[in-house]
């Protein structure tokens, strides 16, 4: 007799938890793999006379948002950190850059958008301009790092666009997406435009791919790889935002107290579950003594664990599974010969999810914190013999997102950040890219496709479509070879295109 098991019924809430204390904080509707399509129906629905609005009208929901996210900045914080166990700082990160994305694009998206002239075939005789349409729904998949700037943030330019946006926040984050859908809509934004759907991303989230005209990832390069997949079947465009396992390079003529202090938030930053964090700091020899001994103190002094004050340095990681994955790293380090300059140990005593801000030397390439993103808060520290070999180091790597230059010739420093195989780089800066809105941001190598920010960012959600315009006399442009009935008529023609690309005004 074969016994069979009965089927384990579908979760209907999915229960969120503070990983700082392990205390359940909210709740939010399971949804179903077969209503997301009923869910993009009806933002398509909606997206129509979205799209039909003038510009202003769809600015002047956003710049209502603007203004509420910061008149709620403190129900906005509450709400990141009782979910992500982050410290408050590193919440109000999401706040000010959430409304500087708005800020930019209620600014500039207009221009972004607008129709453009470009060069005809025959200048005089034709014309050419180019349109940016709206895509029609865009499906975002979010992770929980960053759950209300990377779910509300990416979903303000695609709204702008004149899209309607489906977003999968991370399951074990879901409130703060909420909390900025309540507010776009208190803002005016019909509640069909921005819609989450919540669930496990390999069954909510591959669902929502087969449906959308757009999808826009953020998270692990192992994941990325089959959104590109899925979307690949469909045809559909697609960004990726992955991983990073990013370098800083501190130059000898670095001052030492700004570059720690940069290292600080550059390194341990979102208790270092940042994609732009440098994990790997090359030092110039002259300089390493002096610079390890003012970081390891300076690191060793962080105030570590839970509050929802300004009292702490770096907060909670995201759960027990990503915490062991994190210390993982530091175990296998340790047990291979390298040394904790400061840190390497997990702090049960603040919460299940706690590790002290970590500086390793000595990490080699069988170590998995050698080239593997730890993404937590463990960095490791060579000397270099020049800055040379620093960029030899920097640039051996599968990921490149973000990289870190530190020095006091600015000319030098930015020498450097050229040669670096990353598709941003800051100098005496590591997290300043995210806050420069009018410059592209995004990955090369492993570290994804696609860009954020800027033109891109915005254009990225639109189609492009080119409108050429002939005479008609004749038969337009396209019988012109047709009167070319002779040998002597094309050397004419060839004499002519000939003389064209010497004339600067009709190239």
């Amino acid at each position: 007799m074969v016994t069979q098991a009965l089927a384990t019924p579908r979760m209907t809430t999915i229960p969120v938890t503070n990983p700082a204390t392990g205390e359940e904080v909210g709740a939010v509707p399971a949804t179903a793999r077969g209503d997301v399509a009923e869910v993009v129906a009806r933002a398509a629905k909606a997206q129509r006379a979205w799209a039909d609005a003038p510009f202003s009208e769809r600015a002047a929901v956003l710049r209502r948002f603007h203004d509420l996210v910061l008149d709620e900045a403190d129900r906005v914080l509450d709400t990141i950190q009782r979910e992500t166990g982050k410290a408050r700082r590193d919440a109000l990160t999401e706040v000010v850059t959430v409304a500087g994305t708005a800020r930019y694009y209620l600014a500039h998206g207009e221009g972004h958008l607008r129709e453009r002239k470009a060069q005809p075939a025959v200048p005089g005789l034709t014309s050419a301009r180019v349109l940016h349409k709206p895509i029609g729904v865009v499906g975002m998949i979010t992770p929980w790092n960053f759950p209300f700037l990377l779910s509300i943030g990416d979903a303000v330019p695609a709204l702008l666009a004149g899209n309607a946006v489906v977003v999968k926040p991370s399951e074990i984050t879901p409130l703060s997406a909420e909390l900025g859908r309540e507010l776009l809509i208190a803002s005016g934004l019909h509640p069909d435009l921005l819609q989450l759907v919540h669930g496990d991303g390999a069954e909510v989230g591959q669902e929502l791919i087969g449906h959308v005209g757009f999808i826009g990832f953020t998270g692990s390069a192992a994941v990325g790889r089959k959104v590109a997949v899925a979307a690949g079947e469909r045809l559909i465009p697609f960004s990726l935002e992955l991983g990073g396992k990013n370098p800083m390079v501190v130059l000898a003529d670095a001052p030492i107290d700004d570059t720690v202090t940069g290292v600080l938030s550059g390194a341990f930053a979102n208790t270092g579950q940042t994609c732009i964090c440098a994990e790997r700091i090359y030092v110039e020899r002259p300089v390493y003594e002096r610079f390890v001994e003012a970081l390891t103190e300076r690191v060793g002094a962080l105030d570590l664990g839970w509050s929802l004050d300004y009292d702490k340095d770096m907060g909670s990681l995201i759960s027990k599974e990503h915490t062991e994955k994190v210390w993982s790293h530091v175990e296998d380090a340790l047990g291979k010969g390298a040394e904790a300059l400061v840190g390497g140990r997990r702090r049960t005593d603040l919460g299940p999810c706690f590790v002290e801000p970590t500086i390793l030397a000595g990490v080699t390439p069988d170590m998995l914190a050698f080239r593997e993103e730890t993404f937590g808060p463990v960095v490791s520290i060579q000397a270099v013999d020049s800055a040379e070999e620093a960029i030899e180091k920097a640039n051996d790597s599968p990921y490149g997102l973000n990289a870190s230059v530190w020095g006091g010739n600015g000319d030098r420093a930015v020498r450097v950040a050229r040669r670096l195989e990353t598709g941003s780089a800051g100098v005496n800066s590591t997290l300043l890219i995210y806050n420069t809105f009018d410059v592209p941001m995004g990955g090369v190598k492993q570290s994804g496709l696609g860009r954020r920010h800027g033109e891109h960012g915005i254009l990225r959600f639109t189609e492009e479509q080119s409108i050429v315009e002939s005479f008609s006399t004749g038969g337009g442009y396209e019988a012109l070879l047709t009167k070319t009935t002779s040998a002597a008529k094309a050397k004419a023609l060839i004499s002519g295109f000939r003389w064209w690309r010497k004339v600067p005004w009709i190239r």
